[in-house]
This record gives C-alpha cells, structure tokens and sequence, in this order.
C-alpha cells in the first residue's frame, strides 16, 4: 500500500493513564484527573487540573512525523497571533518551553505530546441543524482560512488520505466495501473523479486548510446551541485546494429529502460573502462534495475492518455519506452549479439571501 495510507492504519499510540499522568506532571506541572476522548488516530486525555480549568493531552499516532505534529501547533499559534478572536484551541507550552514534547514510551517507541485548551461546548453533531447553523458555519469556515492564508510551514503538503484531492488512491480500499452495489456505485464515482474532478482542480488557488469542518468538531453553546462557539480538532489541516475546505463543509450539510443542497446554499452564501469563490472553484465544488461522501465511505469500511473493537466511532458518519452517496449521484451537475453560483455572487452583492 503507499505510504498515504500509513497512519490510518497504525493504530493509536499506547499509553496508560496512569503513564499520561505521570508525564503531564513531569512536564507541564499539571495533576488532575484525566479522562479518554474519542480519537480517529491519536490517543487524546480530557485533563481538569485540580487547580481548575481544562486542557487536552495529545499523543500523535507514531506514524505521523513530528514536522507534521509542529505544523499542526504552528497554525494554532499563527491564529492566536493574526486572530485572537477565533474561537480555537491554544497551544500550553511545556515547563522547559517545549511546544511539542518528545518522549520514549515504556513499551519503547517514540512519541510526539502536546497540550491545547480545551473549548468549553456542545457538538453540533447533536444538535438539529438549520439555515442559521449553515450560515454561521460558512462565515467560521471563512474567517478561519481567510487567518490561515499567510500561514506557510514546511511540512503543510504531506500527504493525507483525508484531502480529497488524493481521492484516486481510494481504488486500493473497493474491496472493503462489502456492499457489491455501493461497490460498483464508489468505483465509476472514482473513475469520475480520475477523468474529470482532479484535473479541474490544477490552476486553483492552494492554501493551508482546515480540512475537517464536520458537526463533530464545531461546538455550540451550552447557553445557546443555536449560536456557533468553537471549532476544535485540527488534526486533518493540510495545504490543499481552498475550495475542498468548502466542499467538506458542505457535505455535512447535505440533506436526505427532496432538496439535499437546501441548507448547503446558506452556508454558501455565507462564506462567500467573506472569502468569494473563483468561478473555477465552484465549477468544481459539486464533485467535491460527492467526493468527500466518498471518501468517507471508503475510508471508513476499511478502518473499521482494521479495527473492528473502535467500529462504532469509525463508522459514525459511513450510513449518512453512503445514503448521500447514492442521493445526488443522478441529480443533474449543471443545475447544482447553477445554484451554487447564483449563492456565491448574490453574497457579493447584497447582504440577503436570494
């Protein structure tokens, strides 16, 4: 298999915590009580100090390499500087000044920790969506990559299965998708996606980009799930094509009913309204978003045959993206376009929804 695919199948670093404990003593000074969180890759505690507040202690999956780990504190500390207002987690410097701390386990391996605040909030991954929820969730996704667009690190372009762009090395994972018809239904999705999406997407503008604006690492608040508070979870940022930041988002905003771009069009409106779209960029952004359902899918059969104890959390998003999958697969493109246009230039020049 190429080498894309390594740290989805390297499994989550093993680490007791009673060993994270003693370690986020050992070098941020900190006791308390420390509780897992769910992890695609790494292993993440939940830290509540005894002197209060929160945080939450990564260890990176060992096959990540540590350039890539720094790139990922980098941008968080780039944000702190150019948009302090962004609601995103902080990098906590270890007691030696360390960012990023490097360790060998018990059991012998190398390993990459680090410390961010944690965002106090409710998932919006519980919470009902509507046209307010996608609008706000346009405008966050755009302040966000407007920051990020003067954020440059050496180790931004690695290669990751999750940018979408790097769809055509799915093929290897067809047979894990057990399903014979949604078999066939990824194969001509990806045969499309060879011949016709990847090539549209050379000349378009390339940035650092989130990557992962799904409902499970946007937060509400508490008081109000009906106002947007926070954006976690940096972990598939990568420098990619702008508009497959936007494509990632949209997906998630696709519906299963008689208009499943309904409440894509408000978070288009939205965003464009802070960062326009080229016309090239939204060309190609229905086939984007078909292509993020895809990959979805596909990644996470084979994860979950890779890891059949976590297949729950793998396949938490697989059902909503395969039925997505087969949803718009005949809708006609030209009138998806159509509209995404017709949002995007509307934004530009009023501030009403068409």
């Amino acid at each position: 298999m190429h080498a894309i695919f390594r740290s989805l199948e390297t499994p989550p670093p093993d680490i007791t915590i009673e060993e994270a404990a003693t370690l986020l003593e050992e070098h941020y000074g900190l006791a308390g009580a420390l509780s897992p969180l769910s992890s695609e890759r790494d292993l993440n505690f939940l830290v509540r100090p005894a002197s209060g507040g929160a945080c939450v202690l990564k260890f990176a999956n060992t096959s990540e390499a540590a350039p890539v780990t720094d790139f990922q504190n980098e941008a968080l500390i780039h944000l702190a500087r150019v948009r302090p207002d962004l609601p995103v987690p902080r990098v906590v410097d270890a007691i030696a000044g360390d960012r990023l701390v490097r360790f060998t386990a018990a059991n012998g391996l190398l390993h990459s920790m680090r410390l961010l605040t944690w965002l106090e909030g409710l998932p919006l991954q519980g919470v009902e969506q509507n046209d307010g929820i996608a609008a706000q969730t346009g405008t966050r996704l755009a302040e966000l990559g407007r920051a990020l667009a003067s954020f440059e690190h050496p180790a931004a372009d690695y290669p990751l299965l999750w940018d979408i762009r790097n769809a055509a090395h799915l093929v290897e994972l067809l047979p894990h998708v057990n399903d014979a018809e949604l078999r066939k239904l990824c194969e001509s999705r990806l045969e499309l996606f060879e011949n016709h999406t990847r090539p549209a997407l050379d000349g378009l503008r390339k940035q650092v980009i989130h990557n992962d604006f799904n409902p499970s690492n946007m937060l509400v608040a508490e008081d109000d799930v009906q106002r947007l508070s926070g954006v976690i979870d940096f972990g598939d940022m990568v420098y990619s094509e702008l508009v497959n930041d936007v494509a990632v988002a949209a997906a998630y905003f696709c519906k299963l009913d008689s208009d499943p771009f309904a409440q894509v069009i408000p978070m288009l409106f939205a965003y464009s309204a802070v960062v326009p779209l080229a016309d090239e960029e939204i060309a190609v952004l229905p086939d984007m978003i078909l292509t993020r359902h895809l990959t979805t899918v596909m990644i996470t059969h084979w994860r979950a045959s890779l890891y059949p104890e976590n297949r729950d959390y793998i396949l938490r998003n697989e059902p909503r993206a395969r039925n997505m999958l087969r949803r718009v697969a005949d809708l006609p493109v030209d009138e998806t376009r159509d509209r995404f246009y017709e949002a995007c230039r509307a934004a530009e020049t009023t501030e009403t929804m068409p």
